[in-house]
């Protein structure tokens, strides 16, 4: 899925209307954080030209060397945020000091998580590393989410419907300006495939 989606459900999911501001913040956050390595990626390309025109072509595009597949793989580590998960649930649950902080780690968490589950089966040949450290395997699904001999149409069809319905879910759940900003800024990368799937019906 494209990063957006995955900040979207994240955020309709885990956040709420009456919750501290940090911690809605930190849900949007934990489904963006497993894609911050491609960020970090993308930009250090950019600003030195170290693989640009080769970024993600196997095997030897800069996508598939280290320290990027070590950075992918522990950001999109499933037992990673399961143990954040728990710990900072019984943190929460047992040490009453800095309970909200505790509470916070698994927000996060779990936001990440939700992030790296709904990732699990639309990727193909470019799968990641979702059990991180304790083994490599990789799970190559036959169904992609963009590309179109995987049934990349469908899915990214369904994902901009699930996007744009979460969206509204969540301009209806917040009333703050920015807030809603925020989220409908997140709505251009849906807008952009609306073109090229316009352009590609018309011609």
């Amino acid at each position: 899925m494209i990063t957006t989606t995955h900040i979207l459900i994240a955020g309709a999911i885990l956040t709420r209307r009456d919750a501290p501001k940090k911690q809605n913040m930190l849900a949007f956050f934990g489904g963006f954080f497993p894609d911050f390595s491609v960020f970090v990626m993308v930009a250090f390309s950019a600003i030195t030209g170290v693989g640009r025109g080769n970024m993600w072509r196997s095997p030897d595009g800069m996508y598939w060397q280290e320290p990027w597949q070590s950075f992918s793989a522990i950001s999109n580590s499933i037992p990673l945020y399961a143990f954040l998960i728990i710990l900072g649930w019984m943190l929460a649950m047992y040490v009453p000091l800095y309970r909200y902080y505790w509470r916070l780690i698994g927000i996060f968490a779990a936001g990440a998580m939700l992030h790296v589950v709904s990732d699990f089966p639309v990727h193909t040949d470019d799968a990641h590393v979702h059990f991180w450290p304790i083994t490599d395997w990789r799970f190559f699904s036959p169904v992609s989410y963009y590309q179109r001999s995987n049934y990349g149409d469908i899915v990214g069809a369904v994902e901009l419907v699930v996007g744009v319905l979460l969206a509204a879910l969540l301009i209806w759940r917040f009333k703050n300006l920015w807030a809603r900003i925020f989220i409908v800024a997140l709505l251009a990368p849906y807008f952009i495939s609306l073109g090229f799937i316009f352009r590609y019906f018309v011609h």
